[in-house]
This record gives C-alpha cells, structure tokens and sequence, in this order.
C-alpha cells in the first residue's frame, strides 16, 4: 500500500465567490502594507463600502490574513496590523513549481514537519493552555451558515502554539509556511472542508498537551495536518 492511500485525504470543498476573495485579500493585503505594526484598521463596515463587497465577503479575507499572521483580530476592538510585509520566504518558495495539487501535497509535508516540532517545543515550555482554550472558543463561536459552507483554512491555533515556543527562527518559519497555505488553497480555489471537525482536532490536540501526553498529541497533530489533496 503506498504512503498516499494510507494517508486520509483532506475533505476539500470550493471556496465561494473565489474571485471576490482574493480580490479582496489583495486589497487587504496592500492596506496592511501600508500600515504599520499596531495600527487598527478601518471598521469591518467601512472597508466592505471602501471595497464595494459584502461584509461577509470582508469578513472571510480578513480571517484569511489573519491565519497568515499579518493582522489580529480582537474580538470587540477591531482588527490590528502585526507584521505589515509578507514574508519573502513565501514568494520565493511560490516560484519553485506552479501552484496545483502537486505544490500543495509539497507544502503539506512541510507544514507536517514544521507543527510537529513546534508542538514539542510548545509542550517543552508547559505554558498556561488557558489562552489556547479560549482561542479555539472564539473560533467555535465566529462560526456561522458561511463559515460551514465554506471549509476552513484557519491556523490560529498553530500559530499560537508557535508563540510558545519561544524560537524566533521556527516562528518565522511557520508564518511562512501558514502564509503559504492560505495563499496556495486561495489560488486552486478550494480550501479544506468541515470546519467544525478540524475544530474538534484542535480540540483534541489540546486536551493531550493538558494532560501531558505529547506522543497523543503528536499523533493528533499528525493526523490533523498530514493528509492528502486531491483537487481532482
């Protein structure tokens, strides 16, 4: 049996409205550029009217770049800038094969490699998972009718993950990689379905750290993000 037929296949569905959003991303993107750390971005409704889509639309770019880690958004304060450039990891690796299901099957054995290490030095750091328990409960609670049609390519909870290690080289690292994954899932136009299930994972992955099982939760993390694409 070879490795990809033992590897489970990421559930995959189309994002909607594809053009809109990464029309919109971009535009987001050149705002952020713009900016610099620490500054807020205009109101959710003053940038659907600046851009002339709907906010929901907004909404959905603005979370993409989130899980880039260029922007934070708080809930009930706004959206912040935090790191204004892209990452030129990203644009260099971008030219090395053209975007499809081949770069894509690539970047998940990196992204696999990197939150492996990063989950062990995490849990190396026995840091307070209050913060990481809290994320996951604002993520399940932004869900909406869109959001579930819509699959997910939120990393939040790697990110943060990252953030506790500590290591400024892997965090680098893993934002260019996230950036990656974000931009390459946007460029073929689908992005991993069942939103709530990859929730449950996270939740899962947490719950072994907790509990101080790291071999669980590398096996969770494994399993989370170390699967197949098949756009076809």
């Amino acid at each position: 049996m070879s490795e990809d037929t033992e590897r489970r296949a990421f559930t995959i569905v189309p994002i909607p409205h594809v053009d809109v959003h990464e029309a919109v991303l971009e535009q987001l993107k050149q705002l952020v550029a713009q900016s610099r750390k620490g500054d807020r971005l205009p109101a959710e409704r003053d940038l659907a009217e600046q851009f002339g889509v709907s906010r929901v639309s907004l909404r959905t770019a603005l979370r993409s770049l989130e899980s880039m880690g260029r922007i934070e958004i708080r809930r009930g304060a706004g959206s912040f800038v935090v790191n204004p450039e892209s990452s030129p990891i990203t644009a260099w690796l971008k030219e090395l094969e053209p975007v499809g299901e081949d770069f894509l099957n690539h970047l998940v054995e990196v992204r696999a490699a990197v939150e492996d290490r990063v989950l062990v030095l995490a849990h190396r750091a026995a840091p307070d998972y209050s913060l990481l328990a809290a994320l996951l409960d604002t993520i399940e609670h932004g869900f909406d009718a869109v959001d579930l049609d819509a699959g997910s390519l939120d990393v939040r909870f790697e990110a943060m993950l990252g953030r506790l290690t500590a290591n400024p080289l892997l965090i680098e690292l893993q934002k260019s990689v996230h950036e990656l994954w974000v931009e390459a899932w946007g460029a073929v136009g689908m992005a991993p379905g069942d939103p709530v299930a990859l929730l449950g994972e996270h939740r899962l992955i947490l719950d072994a750290l907790v509990g101080g099982d790291l071999p669980r939760a590398r096996e969770l993390m494994a399993g989370h993000v170390d699967r197949h694409v098949a756009t076809r």
